[in-house]
């Protein structure tokens, strides 16, 4: 076949163009595959719980580091036509010491025994509901700072410190960029406000809902809103997803004009040789198919190279880096496709040159 006889004899110049496609591709898949590891951190432990709707206090924002419910607020959320279970949860951010000098942050929630709110245990036992220094920690947390459970973290919120024993092991995932980790939601009112009047601290940060037709409800001090609406509330996820979006268009832009101006080249430099298959009967229909598909044996090649790169890149390099890479079948074979489309439209320009090639201007100006 011509397409084929041709790419067989030009070696070099196709080669060099299948390269610059492999790097293009994999660019567009490692930022890819960072906007999915970066998703997954700012909030799988969110997306995790198990309920439909999040309530928030009205003046958060939808933030779940600004909300703050009393148990008034909890109450008239949860006693709202339409819900049929519902779980306060309190939010607090804390450095967690672990080691003499050694820290690291985490997201702490606080959840009711029972409740809709309370993980899996994957290992060891749920914290005692009335205590309030046993913690469950995150299972990656724990395989980064070498803790396990039965030792004890102190955990700072401010100036104020507690400590608390790692009881048992949850794998929630993230919550605003930090390992999400549980504790009773009495443990978590008296770290995060340890000195307000009994009775005077908030009752939860959030409220998880399960019910129908709560999405836009609003009362008193709250409003409910769907947990994916949630999710992409959280504190700068949609202006993470913005730019990684932004980079991965560029990158198959700029893929999508290096092919068409390679192959835009290629073809005024066999302007006479396309001249000569046209005036022994090959069509122009004919000469332009030839044309797109080197383009896509080209783009697919390159796709599926830089596919194996970027998985290998992610087994080796990446397998025990804090560079939040993750990939999916649906996210390598969209980008593939992606990639491919992107040189067939790049390259659209020489091949329509190639239709229109004149066999007897093309043989004129070759001689």
């Amino acid at each position: 076949m011509l397409a084929f006889n041709e790419i067989r004899r030009r070696k070099l110049q196709f080669g060099l163009v299948t390269a610059i496609v492999v790097l293009t591709a994999y660019l567009v898949l490692m930022v890819t595959g960072l906007g999915m590891g970066l998703l997954d951190r700012s909030g799988t432990a969110l997306r995790a719980l198990d309920g439909e709707y999040i309530a928030y206090s009205d003046r958060a924002d939808y933030s779940v580091i600004r909300s703050q419910l009393s148990e008034a607020h909890v109450e008239g959320i949860t006693t709202q036509p339409g819900v049929t279970d519902a779980a306060p949860i309190g939010y607090v951010a804390a450095i967690l010491e672990y080691a003499p000098d050694e820290s690291e942050s985490a997201a702490l929630l606080g959840y009711d025994a029972g409740s809709i709110a309370e993980p899996e245990v994957v290992d060891g036992s749920l914290p005692a509901p009335d205590r309030t220094d046993e913690l469950l920690a995150d299972r990656a947390w724990l395989d980064t700072t070498g803790t396990a459970i039965g030792d004890r973290v102190e955990a700072q919120v401010g100036l104020d410190t507690s400590e608390f024993t790692i009881v048992g092991v949850v794998d929630e995932g993230y919550f605003a960029f930090q390992p999400a980790m549980y504790l009773p939601r009495v443990a978590w009112q008296a770290l995060a406000f340890p000195d307000a009047p009994a009775g005077e601290a908030p009752s939860a940060s959030i409220v998880l809902l399960r019910g129908d037709d709560l999405d836009g409800r609003a009362g008193a001090g709250w409003t409910i809103i769907d947990k994916d609406t949630a999710f992409w509330n959280v504190e700068g996820v949609s202006e993470q997803q913005t730019t990684v979006d932004a980079m991965r268009y560029m990158g198959l832009l700029i893929g999508a004009v290096v092919i068409g101006v390679f192959f835009y080249v290629i073809t005024m430099q066999k302007g006479a040789q396309l001249g000569v298959l046209k005036a022994i009967g090959a069509s122009g229909v004919y000469l332009a198919t030839q044309g797109m598909l080197q383009v896509l044996v080209i783009s697919a090649a390159g796709a599926l190279i830089a596919t194996g790169l970027a998985l290998l890149t992610e087994a080796t390099l990446l397998s025990g880096s804090s560079v939040p890479i993750v990939f999916s079948t649906g996210t390598v074979v969209s980008t593939a496709i992606a990639v491919i489309v992107a040189g067939l439209i790049g390259a659209a320009l020489s091949i329509r040159q190639i239709g229109s090639v004149d066999p007897i201007i093309a043989m004129q100006q070759q001689a």
